[in-house]
């Protein structure tokens, strides 16, 4: 098995992608913690951006005090994002980690574009976990997950632990979406020393899902554990994450589905519950 930053048949992690959204709450350091440590365990170099997105009401140009109080968030918003960007800079200039770090003030839909294209050209992405499913800032970060093309990190608001994956979860249903999680996180499974392959089944579906990926990943990995998981209650994410919860695994690796914001908001299902109230950092792709 490889360490990080050897070659040898491998592609590594080269360029570590950490998006910061800034809105009127003050954003969480766990995932600029996370990020330089990522980049700092794998030589990496750590690409930061920093998001505000404009607040604008045309209509608050005919009120001289709504006026006042628009520019006053906005000019909140922006020295929240110098402070994180300092926070970057200081961190990366105490670990060693090359940094290029810019912030990045626009209307959302201009915001969202520039965020998607910066990440594109990066190996991984790592993002707060979104903390409101109706706020900007969970748009921006639906945006990176959905339409970058590159797998993301998420991690937790109150995460402390530094990046390690000896203990690696993979949600697997079998689908398009959750091989490609797996083809991304494979730099990080063929380290890990525990891999474990969970399937979430119904009544009528008790076969082993995962048994051929497991088959596969064993050509891959140390240790290949495959866990079939009655469904509870009909919910498969709840289901999963109170596995989670019992194992505490260093990552959890699925694929993503994407809905319409107000299906998830009224419907749930297990992308949209691990985006909102994951415990643990999960590695995305879609």
């Amino acid at each position: 098995m490889l360490d990080p930053g050897e070659t040898e048949g491998v592609v590594t992690i080269r360029t570590v992608s950490l998006a910061i959204i800034v809105e009127d709450e003050i954003s969480s350091t766990s995932a600029t913690a996370y990020a330089v440590g990522l980049a700092d365990k794998e030589r990496a170099h750590l690409s930061c951006l920093i998001v505000v997105p404009i607040l604008d009401l045309p209509s608050a140009r005919l009120l001289p005090l709504v006026h006042a109080l628009v520019d006053q968030v906005n000019f909140e918003r922006r020295a929240r994002a110098e402070a994180a960007q300092e926070r970057v800079t200081t961190a990366c200039r105490i670990a060693g980690v090359p940094l290029s770090c810019q912030i990045v003030q626009e209307r959302y839909v201009e915001a969202r574009a520039t965020l998607i294209a910066a990440v594109r050209a990066s190996d991984l992405v790592v993002m707060a976990r979104s903390t409101g499913l109706l706020s900007s800032e969970g748009g921006l970060g639906e945006g990176v997950l959905f339409e970058s093309g590159r797998p993301v990190i998420c991690v937790p608001p109150d995460w402390t632990a530094e990046p390690k994956f000896e203990h690696i979860v993979i949600a697997w249903d079998g689908g398009a979406r959750a091989a490609r999680a797996v083809g991304d996180a494979l730099v990080f499974l063929e380290r890990a020393s525990d891999v474990e392959v969970v399937s979430v089944t119904g009544e009528d579906d008790r076969r082993l899902a995962g048994a051929e990926l497991s088959e596969h990943l064993a050509r891959h990995c140390r240790s290949v554990k495959l866990t079939d998981l009655p469904i509870a209650n009909d919910d498969a994410g709840w289901t999963l994450r109170d596995h989670l919860n019992i194992v505490k695994p260093d990552l959890l690796v699925m694929g993503a589905f994407a809905h319409s914001r107000l299906l998830q908001f009224m419907v749930g299902g297990v992308t949209n519950l691990m985006i909102n109230s994951a415990e643990r950092p999960v590695l995305y792709a879609y």
